[in-house]
């Protein structure tokens, strides 16, 4: 009987009090935009070297198709790929809701319409885990109900070090008010990587402060009686290839009655209406596989006796709607504009993203370190969208259900 009065004393203890964030584990996910995979073997990083001698480095992370920083950021969130969670782009038109998302647009980032699965920030106060979100894609939005506990709406600008000082403030809140799990996110180097190119000087004068921004966020944490409990998760949402106005693919003279969507690493052709007919083939098709064939793949949902012309790579999860009659991705370090002069004369960028992502280029980085995390280990590349139910793992809650990311890939770096 007294057996009996103290499980049912530990069940109604369990279920009143769930996830009791006192002594919890604490998770703070830091995101270093468009930092390369190999770019702190460039310059002297202490803090990065720091994090791979005493804790988990990869050789690599995977970025999702396309390689642009909001659907990359999501599907860290969130463990699905974008044909999942809906955001396709930094600007996408959905044809299914008839209007465009843009990043520049702060209606479109705040409108919980365009985000499907579950962010982890979700996942975490479902369970009555406090979080709070400095800068993440998603965060500015109510989503299936909710939102983080605390969270900044997006301002360009503000100094980085004055970040990190915010969310260890954060850490200081009282029990029942402090987040347990952490986003915090910096704009470069990929500002820099695309303005100077991807190892210019300037760009690698990024990645050190990056490292000391790094060092600061560590020695501040330090400082707290709940180091002990803070697990570090370092990440990128993609890497960078230097572009330059040479490599530009001018589709203006072979695209005939086809309208353009998009611009850069890949666009999307859909065609006028012609009464009810669809047009089926790239009016100039020959000439223009001639002059670019070797920099270009052309993707239809049309069986098309064409030599160039492919089946859309499922390894994409990216959606072919049904209204786009072509998709053609360029070869990394390519671009593609309609009409030469829209790049030369208004974009004169000297590094680029958003092309396949199994390209190293386009990978990213991935550093953990804290009581969680096995020390000293290196793994292998693998895609960000396992990082959202290794989060999960590590808050001791139940992911959502309807992921494409697999615990299974990096169980083996928890202790």
């Amino acid at each position: 009987m007294k057996l009996l009065r103290k499980i049912i004393l530990i069940l109604f203890l369990s279920l009143s009090f769930p996830n009791n964030q006192n002594n919890s584990p604490i998770v703070i996910l830091v995101s270093f935009d468009g930092f390369r995979y190999d770019y702190a073997d460039m310059v002297d990083t202490p803090n990065f070297d720091f994090l791979e001698n005493n804790g988990i480095k990869a050789k690599s992370l995977q970025p999702i198709f396309p390689s642009f920083t909001f659907p990359n950021h999501y599907s860290i969130a969130t463990g699905c790929y974008a044909d999942k969670h809906g955001i396709l782009g930094n600007i996408f038109y959905d044809y299914d809701k008839r209007s465009e998302y843009s990043y520049k647009n702060s209606k479109d980032v705040q409108n919980g319409k365009w985000y499907d699965c579950e962010p982890i920030w979700v996942t975490a106060e479902k369970n009555n885990i406090k979080s709070g979100t400095y800068f993440w894609v998603g965060s500015e939005a109510k989503i299936n109900g909710y939102r983080p506990s605390i969270y900044k709406y997006y301002k360009s600008g503000v100094e980085p070090f004055k970040k990190v000082d915010e969310v260890v403030e954060w850490l200081k809140y009282p029990d029942e008010e402090k987040p347990h799990l952490i986003t915090l996110y910096f704009n470069e180097p990929d500002h820099s990587g695309h303005v100077h190119g991807p190892v210019d000087t300037r760009t690698l004068m990024q990645v050190k402060l990056a490292d000391s921004i790094l060092g600061y966020l560590i020695q501040s944490l330090e400082e707290l009686e709940l180091y002990n409990r803070i697990n570090l998760i370092i990440v990128s949402d993609h890497g960078m290839v230097e572009v330059d106005k040479s490599r530009v693919i001018d589709l203006s003279d072979y695209i005939g009655k086809y309208k353009m969507r998009g611009r850069g690493p890949f666009v999307e052709l859909y065609n006028h209406p012609i009464g009810n007919k669809r047009l089926t083939s790239l009016p100039d098709y020959t000439s223009l596989m001639k002059k670019f064939g070797d920099y270009i793949k052309i993707y239809s949902k049309y069986d098309i006796d064409e030599e160039h012309v492919g089946v859309f790579p499922e390894s994409f999860h990216y959606p072919f709607q049904e209204q786009i009659d072509f998709f053609l991705l360029s070869k990394p370090g390519w671009m593609i504009y309609n009409g030469v002069d829209s790049y030369k004369d208004g974009l004169p960028v000297k590094g680029m993203h958003g092309y396949d992502p199994q390209y190293m280029d386009m990978h990213g980085i991935f550093y953990a370190y804290g009581p969680m995390f096995n020390q000293n280990m290196k793994i292998d590349t693998f895609e960000l969208i396992h990082i959202y139910p290794l989060l999960c793992e590590i808050l001791n809650i139940e992911p959502y259900e309807d992921i494409d990311g697999d615990l299974n890939v990096l169980k083996h770096i928890l202790n």
